[in-house]
């Protein structure tokens, strides 16, 4: 992913979310609740800021059939201490009992045990005690994130978001073009030398034949999602690089092919996410 967020588009994905989390946190009837409870998982989960946040936090996972199961009818849930631990339980949890549930009240339950109190009673606590701690989580992350795009001293401020969702990384750019015309120039310099070592390969006497078709597989793959304007997965980014130099082991230093090798390597090992 590759994209500029200017102070405007992010006012829209911050006030979108504190709507749709505002929405389910005032939310009483249990099939409503479950119906916002819905959307603003939904909404997290493509937006890929905030899902880029979830994903940096959801460092443990949890087995929410048995989490369910265990509470009792009128229990609560034992939330986690560690401040990543509990937005990766409190996300895991929406987002499971939104696949597997009709009503909210199922999950609220024991969350207004008092006399006289109604369903509307129980999600509302449950929101409270429970939902509302992610949704502080995720506005004070907006928060800072606002503060290092610097919304309020400089309005017509731009970040470059780069990377895969989990690995995204954020840079106020100056100079928007200066920066995409350094990405462009990087990228066609490891395409052709990728692309002219794809040749090489084929046509060199390699006797693992095995080293070499992987060498080239996984380089024109590389390639491939470059020139989609997409970013190579690590995985795949990874596997070229390791049978590379496996191949480069058996060609003599002195060699073209050594030499491009070389230098697709380095141009494999520069690519960021």
């Amino acid at each position: 992913m590759e994209k500029i967020i200017d102070v405007r588009e992010f006012k829209l994905i911050s006030r979108q979310f504190r709507r749709v989390a505002g929405d389910l946190l005032n939310a009483q009837d249990t099939y409503e609740a479950m119906r916002l409870a819905t959307r603003f998982v939904s909404y997290i989960d493509s937006e890929p800021i905030l899902s880029d946040f979830i994903s940096k936090n959801n460092v443990l996972e949890f087995d929410m059939t048995e989490t369910i199961q265990q509470r009792g009818y009128y229990g609560k849930y034992d939330i986690p201490i560690k401040v990543n631990e509990e937005i990766a339980f409190i996300y895991q949890l929406l987002k499971y009992i939104t696949e597997k549930f009709d009503r909210y009240d199922t999950v609220s339950r024991g969350y207004a045990v008092y006399k006289g109190a109604k369903i509307s009673d129980s999600i509302r606590e449950f929101n409270r005690e429970v939902v509302k701690l992610l949704v502080n989580h995720i506005t004070d992350y907006l928060e800072e994130k606002a503060i290092e795009m610097g919304i309020d001293e400089k309005p017509n401020a731009k970040v470059l978001v780069q990377g895969n969702v989990g690995q995204l990384n954020f840079t106020e750019t100056g100079n928007i073009q200066a920066n995409q015309n350094n990405n462009q120039n990087s990228n066609q310099e490891f395409l052709t030398n990728a692309k002219e070592l794809i040749g090489l390969l084929k046509e060199a006497n390699i006797e693992n034949t095995a080293d070499k078709e992987d060498a080239i597989d996984f380089v024109e793959e590389a390639t491939n999602a470059i020139e989609t304007g997409e970013q190579p997965k690590p995985s795949v980014i990874r596997r070229a690089r390791e049978s590379l130099n496996k191949v480069r082991t058996v060609v003599d230093d002195s060699t073209f092919l050594a030499t491009q090798i070389d230098k697709v390597i380095q141009g494999l090992s520069n690519i960021q996410f």
